[in-house]
């Protein structure tokens, strides 16, 4: 089975678990303040220099049948709807809902909608669904693409569907998901796209797209059909930030069964050679660059032969090589992060589960936490 997209894959996991299904109410976390909730599968957030919290989710499809790629080829029957969100939380504590995205729901309520958020220029981009398969079958319109938000209006601005068609980078099967996105210091948008394995810049203006490193498979447990029956797994690239160099740091989810130590972060040079950077981590979800300049990350959570382990996910304070520690701990399957001016981290949590049981959690001044070494497991 293709495990190359983030949600996708985690969702197979947790379905099977049955913690998907029965998600259990938000846990008090200690040390965090819950400062917005009832969210359907919170993927991304995002601090205004203002001061306002804005949070994007994947939502729950909807009541209308749609026909979509399976993962063992061939069409099955979905649902769309405009159940996914741009909701910004004021100062006060006041949630709006900015924008409804479209968002699609396969037989096994995997779910694809809104994914991550960028300002850039004082405008909003966002991150939204993903699309494999077939190249003559195309997904709905303004799916699969980077969108710009203009108050209560959204427009594509990139198709990175028909990128893939065009290009296929990676050589495999075709597969997009536009999921990490950050505003460059070239005035572009920079993509780590979840199924294509590979990291782009997109010109906001024109919709360029251009191919900036593809990422190799990551050693595998079992044989990848994808991979012609290889024993390697999806990269499966989730976060972008940079250094004050122009380099360019992206976090790896990895793909299923989720061995824990397996995921990595990487740098990629202005000239697009990768390297690694940080190593022997787990189920990387986000990463962001924190006001003290240390590069953060989002623990999705551990996994074992009898799937996740509730309340295991972290964030992380990355070190190169080997020394990364843990600032926060006990997270229930958090997905994203942004940090204030003052240091203080908001944490997406949550990311799969029940509807409405996605959160967003404050962490005071997270970037003064002591850190602790992982976790042996990893």
């Amino acid at each position: 089975m293709r495990t190359l997209k983030l949600v996708v894959a985690i969702l197979i996991v947790l379905s099977l678990s049955g913690i998907a299904s029965a998600q259990p109410p938000l846990p008090e976390i200690p040390g965090g303040t819950i400062v917005a909730s009832g969210f359907n599968g919170p993927q991304g957030v995002l601090v205004d220099p203002e001061g306002n919290v804005w949070v994007i989710d994947s939502g729950m499809g909807g009541d209308q049948a749609i026909q979509i790629p399976s993962q063992e080829g061939g069409m099955v029957e979905g649902t769309m709807g405009m159940s996914a969100r741009i909701v910004k939380v004021a100062p006060d504590g006041t949630q709006t809902d900015v924008v409804s995205l479209l968002s699609l729901a396969d037989p096994e309520g995997e779910t694809f909608g809104g994914a991550r958020l960028a300002l850039l220029g004082g405008a909003l981009y966002a991150t939204h669904g993903g699309w494999f398969g077939d190249p003559a079958v195309n997904p709905p319109a303004d799916f699969s693409v980077i969108l710009r938000v203009d108050g209560s209006q959204i427009r594509s601005v990139a198709d990175t569907w028909a990128f893939e068609k065009d290009n296929n980078p990676e050589g495999v099967i075709l597969d997009t998901h536009p999921y990490g996105l950050a505003a460059g210091t070239d005035g572009w948008l920079w993509v780590a796209d979840a199924g294509a394995n590979d990291l782009y810049r997109v010109n906001p203006d024109t919709g360029e797209i251009v191919l900036v490193a593809v990422f190799d498979a990551l050693p595998g447990v079992f044989p990848n059909p994808a991979r012609n029956g290889a024993m390697e797994a999806d990269p499966v690239p989730t976060g972008v930030a940079f250094d004050a160099d122009g380099n360019a740091y992206v976090s790896l989810l990895s793909g299923a069964p989720f061995v824990p130590g397996s995921a990595k972060v990487l740098r990629v040079s202005a000239d697009g050679a990768v390297s690694d950077y940080a190593v022997g981590l787990t189920t990387l979800t986000d990463l962001t660059r924190g006001p003290d300049g240390e590069l953060y990350a989002v623990q999705f959570g551990l996994f074992t032969e009898e799937g996740p382990t509730p309340n295991s996910g972290a964030v992380l304070r990355l070190k190169e090589g080997g020394a990364s520690e843990v600032v926060v701990s006990g997270l229930p399957f958090p997905t994203g992060i942004s940090f204030d001016d003052d240091g203080n981290a908001y944490v997406a949590v949550n990311g799969v589960g029940a509807p409405g049981s996605g959160a967003v959690v404050r962490f005071d001044r997270l970037t003064e936490m002591a850190g602790e070494p992982l976790p042996m497991a990893q």
